[in-house]
Formats: structure tokens, sequence, C-alpha cells
């Protein structure tokens, strides 16, 4: 089975993440495909498709996010699970964290996971620091990789079921 692993990075961690999806995947003998999400220009060729984001202001980034949007129709007839890494430890109680739940429902996603992100003030622009010192969110690494790989592992799980039905 053939599966790409596609992600939405600004600063590298979401690419990361991916990064140890792919890995597991490939651990469990699924042929992988580990790209960024602007570089991907079709998933017609795919089987499965790992679709990953960070999240910003709620947003997934255009590129993850466009990608999706373009190969829409495509992505129906396919098996397709979402990520988004973020700070979703330090949202509000009800509220809304991104757009990807929309987006999962859109393209008949089986489940969209998330998984907290890293805040690295050193990789930050200005207008980024600035809008950080004024929510004063947690600064640090948070990802949780035994965490991503255990959801890989379920992915595969999943994957290999679809492969035998």
């Amino acid at each position: 089975m053939k599966v790409l692993v596609a992600t939405g990075s600004k600063y590298g961690a979401t690419r990361e993440v991916g990064r140890a999806i792919a890995e597991e995947l490939v651990a469990l003998g699924f042929d992988v495909d580990c790209e960024d999400a602007c570089d991907v220009k079709t998933v017609r060729y795919y089987d499965a498709i790992v679709l990953g984001s960070a999240v910003y202001g709620g947003l997934w980034r255009r590129d993850a996010s466009g990608l999706l949007r373009d190969n829409l129709e495509l992505l129906k007839d396919r098996a397709l699970w979402m990520f988004s890494v973020g700070m979703t430890s330090v949202t509000e109680p009800g509220q809304p964290l991104d757009e990807a739940e929309q987006l999962a429902i859109d393209a008949g996603a089986h489940e969209h996971y998330r998984f907290d992100g890293r805040l690295d003030l050193e990789l930050l622009n200005f207008g980024e620091k600035a809008l950080i010192r004024a929510i004063k969110p947690p600064v640090g690494d948070f990802r949780d990789f035994n965490a991503v790989k255990a959801w890989a592992q379920r992915v595969g799980a999943d994957l290999m079921a679809l492969a035998t039905d």
C-alpha cells in the first residue's frame, strides 16, 4: 500500500512529527513518501494519505489546507487521516481549536488527531513575539513522540485492516 505523509510546517516541528509518523508506517511495512504539503501536486498515486499541519490562530497552514481543498474529490476516495500540531493544552474549554474539524468532515477523514507542539521564541519574527508576549502561552517543546508513534501504529493497524477488506 502506497502512503503519503504530508505536512504544513512553518518552523519544522510539524514536519518532525510527520517524519516520525512516516517512520512508524515504514516499520509496519508500508511504502511511504514523506513530503512538505507545498511540494505535493496530487494525491492521485496514493492509496492512503496522512495530512498534518501546524495551527496558528486556529488556522491550518495554507499549504496543507490548500492540498486538501485542491484534492478534495480524490481524497474522498482514499483513506485519509489528519493531524494538527499546536498548543491545544492552552485553549479555553469549549473554544473551537482550529478549522481542521470541518476540513476532516469535508474530506471524509477517518480521524483528526491533535498533538501539542513546540513554541521556540528564538524562531519567531518580531510580530509573532509581540503576539506571544500578549497571550503568554507556555514556551517550550510539548510534543510527545511516544503519543505520535502510538497514533501512527493505530493508523497502520487501520490501514492493514482496510487492505484485507
